[in-house]
């Protein structure tokens, strides 16, 4: 009897999401409010003296009752209005603030201040319409009044209109250049425009006016690592890193190490971050790749069990997860991971792929083929999972099935030897030997020395009464490789020394 070489078993694909999650720094985009001017006849009226005072101190309930009394005694003064729209707005009172300024611009349409506080107001009720059109009107009234185009700036970039946003918040610095925010605006409308250098340059301005304000710096640090100047952006976060207690910070320098694959130094921050925050996610799954990359697979795994658990959407979370349960053997927890990720993500790839790894793993092959078949109706161009199907079919012995996805699988990649191998084997179970010995010679066409393909073409000649040609594909097979025992055999019975 002839002794075969077994059949190429390639480990299949597992698919990993390794793709650290940005924590760019939210933009700084509170709306202005502007408190008005008293006249001298007004700061002589008690109520709205004590008003003002109390208004100063942020206690906008007790500016709220001497501001509706001086309005009430006084019942067309438009300052009196104005400021009790104001107090309210601060309150958070808007349908009231909106009928107070409404009734300020009544009595004096020419007022900027009430127009800005009336379209904070409306956007305080998500009215962005109105508030673009008081807004505006705040403009036309003072041409050079940047509070107004900065809110209208901020509208703007709540509404992902980036380029008016750029438009306004360029106004607004331009006629106050010392603010700060308005700069950091700037760089996030900039940004999102994807017109990096000019993001840099805002962010760098407002970084310059507040040297400590860490969401500026984060929003800098961030647009350098997009950009790929890594040693900037680590410039930038370097600085912040023990100094502050915002977990974003040193998320964003673990992100930047992992970049330059210095992973020591990458868990170090995201350990930072974790510390900080317990409930982030992120910075717990950025930990979990940090610690796979080293090597440290219980920490690994910890950390991606418990952003998963923080937040069982991550689809990624549960995919890695899976995976390392797989790696450890424990197929029915990594079935359990899988399963959840594609709860989540019903067309994820990897989960599915994946998820059929580990129905094989556990034995369960009719779950692996149908988890995979439904996966090539799917994707029927994906080599992977004709390669898994066939290896499964194969080792099943389910030959029809096999051999179709295994041909399937050649289409898609004509030059992959262990599948004309494989096939071959699978046409001599059907004793197509001519086309099995093609599809040898094929695969030593691609790799001459593939030392089970010679072995298992001088059995294929050996069975065709070409007994010189199988010894030369015998001796060829061990030359290839010493130590396999099916060539050995078979040379030994048939040319003996």
């Amino acid at each position: 009897m002839c002794s075969r070489a077994l059949p190429g078993r390639r480990f299949l694909r597992r698919i990993q999401l390794l793709c650290c999650a940005q924590a760019a720094a939210l933009p700084s985009a509170l709306l202005v409010f502007v408190i008005l001017a008293l006249t001298a006849a007004c700061l002589a009226s008690d109520p709205l003296d004590l008003g003002t005072a109390a208004f100063n101190k942020g206690d906008f309930a007790g500016a709220i009752e001497q501001f509706a009394a001086a309005a009430k005694e006084h019942p067309k003064d438009a300052n009196a209005q104005a400021w009790l729209g104001s107090a309210l707005l601060r309150a958070g009172r808007y349908d009231e603030a909106v009928a107070s300024l409404a009734k300020a611009l009544a009595l004096d349409p020419k007022m900027p201040e009430a127009e800005n506080n009336l379209g904070s107001a409306y956007w305080g009720l998500k009215q962005s319409k109105e508030a673009i059109e008081h807004y505006k009107q705040a403009i036309l009234l003072q041409p050079h009044y940047a509070v107004p185009h900065y809110n209208l700036g901020t509208v703007y970039l709540a509404l992902e209109d980036f380029d008016h946003a750029v438009g306004e918040f360029s106004a607004a610095v331009e006629l106050d250049p010392s603010n700060a925010d308005a700069f950091n605006n700037l760089g996030v409308a900039s940004e999102r425009r994807g017109h990096s250098a000019e993001a840099i340059a805002a962010y760098r301005t407002a970084v310059g006016l507040k040297p400590d304000s860490t969401s500026f710096r984060l929003n800098l640090a961030t647009v350098l690592r997009a950009a790929g100047r890594s040693d900037e952006a680590l410039e930038q976060l370097s600085r912040l890193a023990g100094t502050t207690k915002d977990p974003a910070a040193y998320l964003n320098l673990g992100l930047i190490r992992y970049d330059r694959r210095e992973y020591a130094l990458a868990r170090a921050a995201f350990r930072q971050a974790v510390a900080l925050d317990k409930s982030n996610a992120t910075a717990y799954y950025d930990l979990g790749l940090c610690a796979k990359q080293l090597g440290a697979r219980p920490e690994a795994k910890e950390a991606f069990a418990k952003s998963a658990e923080l937040n069982p959407g991550s689809v990624s979370a549960h995919i890695n997860l899976g995976a390392m349960e797989l790696d450890d053997g424990s197929a029915e927890a990594a079935v359990k991971e899988f399963a959840q990720a594609l709860k989540v993500a019903p067309d994820s790839y990897p989960a599915a792929f994946n998820l059929g790894l580990a129905y094989a793993k556990l034995g369960s092959e009719a779950d692996a083929i149908r988890v995979w078949s439904a996966l090539a109706q799917k994707s029927p161009d994906d080599a992977a999972v004709h390669e898994a199907l066939a290896a499964t079919y194969f080792r099943l012995h389910r030959y029809d099935e096999a051999k179709l996805e295994y041909a399937a699988l050649l289409k898609l990649r004509p030059k992959d030897v262990i599948a004309h191998n494989n096939l071959g084997i699978i046409c001599e179970e059907f004793g197509q030997f001519d086309q099995a010995a093609t599809e040898y010679r094929a695969a030593l066409a691609i790799d001459p020395k593939y030392a089970p393909a010679h072995n298992n073409l001088g059995v294929v000649y050996e069975r065709q009464g070409k007994r010189d040609e199988a010894i030369a594909e015998y001796r060829a097979a061990l030359a290839a490789d010493p130590g396999l025992g099916d060539a050995k055999r078979n040379l030994d019975r048939l040319a003996p020394e």
